[in-house]
Formats: C-alpha cells, structure tokens, sequence
C-alpha cells in the first residue's frame, strides 16, 4: 500500500528533527557541564526544594524508562551497536576535523551526551523510518 498523501504518520526531516531536539533536551537537562541541569538542582537544593523535585525526578524516571525501552525493542542489540558506531564515527570525525574541540577528559561528556540523545531519537524513529525504508509495517507481539 502506497502512502500518497502526506500525514503525520509518514517519515520525514521534520519527524526525526523533532524528536531529536526533544530527545536532546531530557539528556541535557539531566545532566550537563553548565551546572543548570537536574542533577546540579536536586544536588544543591534538595534540602530546600524536595517536594518539587520528587514528581520532576519521578517523571524524568518514567520519561527515561520508556524511552529506553522503546529505543531497544526498536533497534535490539545489533542496531544499538551499529547506531553507537555510527554515532561515534561521526564524532571522531568532527573532532579530527576539528570543529569539535577535545582538549582533555572533561570535553569529551558533552560529545557523549549527544551521542545518547542521538541514539534515543533514531530509536523512537527507527519504526517509522523502517516502513518508509522497506515498506513491511512492524507489529508488536501483544502477549509479551
């Protein structure tokens, strides 16, 4: 069956930008160099500001968790290593190149931080890009 009108169903720039950008956002706004992240909020005011920061961290849990999960009943094992290679070639590559510098240790956490965002974001696209790919439409086993 062709798709040949556009919806919000079928892949595209848009779709993987997006959830890209969203998936970017939960990792760097966990944890990031700044000090303005979650971890930095929950680790210097949580004497103060624990009863706002228990259904954030709750939430980031469950947000995480899902996440995860559909990442590897998407990709499983194999695509998570080759989309992990992927992703780091492409950083060699810009290091080498010399966009992304890498002095010492510590340059090298935002590389990885983008990387999982990365990997999250072709893990919720990866279902959508498959059928758009080969045509075959993923059905998950509901029993399990």
């Amino acid at each position: 069956m062709r798709i040949r009108h556009p919806s919000v169903r079928n892949f595209g720039l848009t779709m993987f930008t997006t959830r890209l950008l969203g998936a970017l956002f939960l990792v760097m706004s966990t944890y990031n160099a700044s000090g303005y992240s979650l971890l930095h909020w929950v680790s210097e005011r949580w004497s103060q500001d624990w009863t706002v920061q228990l259904p954030i961290i709750t939430l980031y849990v469950v947000i995480y968790l899902l996440l995860v999960r559909v990442t590897v009943r998407q990709l499983r094992a194999p695509g998570i290593a080759l989309t992990v290679a992927l992703l780091g070639s492409l950083a060699y590559f810009l290091v080498d190149v010399g966009i992304v510098p890498l002095e010492d240790g510590r340059d090298l956490l935002p590389i990885l931080l983008y990387m999982l965002g990365g990997l999250i974001a072709v893990g919720l696209c990866w279902a959508s890009a498959w059928v758009m790919l080969t045509g075959q439409v993923s059905v998950d086993n509901l029993n399990a």
